[in-house]
């Protein structure tokens, strides 16, 4: 963990808050942590249709699905973060270059992994639901997958939320352009209304992906409440744990439910509000308890688990299908060995691939942001409009 800087704070009950620079924001990667763990279990009970689970344990198992809203708003947090807190100007091409090289590299060689094993014909049957092309790496390697209705598995499912992120990375100067402009809340509730209509209008009817939740305008929202979670932690003004708490269970209740109930419409928004009181307790001394723990090293890896997580499951499916003792062995015993061999291929593509082309985008893109002198205080300045001291993730 890199060193940091003595913090200015600011107590709103009981829980501190800090308003200064960090080099990191302590358990934002244990978070990422919970959210891979969260979508490997989901894709256990999707996956591994041997298994006979009992009563509405399947539906459960999906609810970790959601996994990937929380990653989603934590990327925004992370990306507004350097820029919360005082004036400065968002380097565009330097920040597209390190953001190529933040995920690219690592996103290629899993798609080169998963797509070998969907080519070739003694193999594709593990994975996917018809043997790919061609045609179909292409549209991976373009990232395009989400916009041509079922392409987006066939190569490698989990892939799909990587195109989204490349669209939420590509639109985040207009998003910090509009914050500048209006301030972070009216830029939210814009992002709340486009997501709405745009899942409303795939309920009346008309061409893919029209209405889609894999592809943007759906879960701009999640991606701007993490920017709005960036904003009110450097300006120290959230609420404390003791609020956030019951927030967080509330929220995650109306998720639960409109989940269960399958109302998409509403579904990317609840899930937005549980991921914001998740990053903004990050804040307090959770984050500093979620720290410590192995999470955090977890989390650190958690791009390269969620890359290899599909294919090493489907392509282990058949060998845990063959232990005896039925699902419990086969659940626990089998879920345990394919963790572990999950974490072992993400170890060797974050150390093989993920870590050096992270490095290597710093190196060539060192500064992303630029400094501008800042204005002189007004009575009137709205300090949700306002950005704050300096930080940076590592994503």
């Amino acid at each position: 963990m890199q060193g940091r800087a003595a913090p200015q704070v600011t107590t709103g009950g009981d829980v501190t808050i800090e308003t200064t620079t960090s080099n990191r924001v302590e358990g934002v990667d244990a978070l990422r942590g919970l959210a891979a763990l969260a979508v490997f279990v989901c894709h256990i009970g999707g996956y591994w249709g041997f298994l006979t689970l009992p009563g509405k344990t399947p539906e459960l198992l999906a609810v970790g699905a959601h996994g990937v809203d929380v990653f989603i708003v934590i990327s925004g947090f992370c990306l507004a973060l350097p820029l919360a807190g005082r004036p400065r100007t968002l380097r565009v091409p330097q920040f597209y270059g390190r953001r190529a090289w933040r995920i690219l590299p690592p996103y290629y060689a899993a798609l080169a992994v998963a797509a070998i094993i969907a080519l070739l014909p003694a193999t594709w049957h593990l994975t996917v639901a018809r043997q790919a092309t061609l045609g179909d790496v292409l549209l991976h390697v373009v990232t395009g997958q989400t916009w041509a209705p079922g392409q987006a598995g066939t190569i490698n499912g989990s892939l799909w939320s990587v195109a989204l992120e490349v669209q939420l990375y590509l639109l985040f100067p207009l998003l910090v352009l509009a914050w500048r402009r209006w301030g972070i809340v009216p830029v939210l509730v814009a992002a709340v209304a486009l997501d709405l209509i745009w899942r409303t209008s795939g309920l009346l009817g008309g061409p893919a992906p029209l209405g889609s939740d894999l592809v943007v305008p759906a879960r701009l929202d999640q991606f701007v409440a993490g920017m709005a979670c960036a904003v009110a932690i450097r300006t120290g003004r959230t609420w404390t744990t003791r609020r956030l708490v019951p927030a967080l269970l509330a929220s995650g209740v109306v998720a639960l439910v409109l989940s269960t109930l399958e109302l998409g419409v509403l579904t990317g928004v609840a899930w937005a509000a549980v991921g914001s009181c998740a990053v903004l307790l990050l804040a307090g001394p959770l984050g500093q308890t979620l720290a410590r723990t192995p999470l955090e090293r977890f989390g650190t890896r958690s791009f390269s688990f969620y890359l290899m997580h599909q294919p090493v499951m489907l392509v282990c499916a058949p060998l845990v299908a063959a232990l005896p003792g039925g699902t419990p062995v086969q659940l626990l015993l089998g879920g345990a060995g394919v963790l572990a061999l999950t974490i072992t291929a993400a170890e060797v593509l974050y150390r093989t691939v993920e870590l050096p082309s992270h490095h290597a985008g710093r190196r060539r893109f060192p500064r992303t942001t630029h400094d501008e002198p800042r204005p002189q205080a007004t009575d009137d300045t709205n300090a949700l409009s306002d950005t704050a001291a300096p930080a940076t993730n590592p994503r």
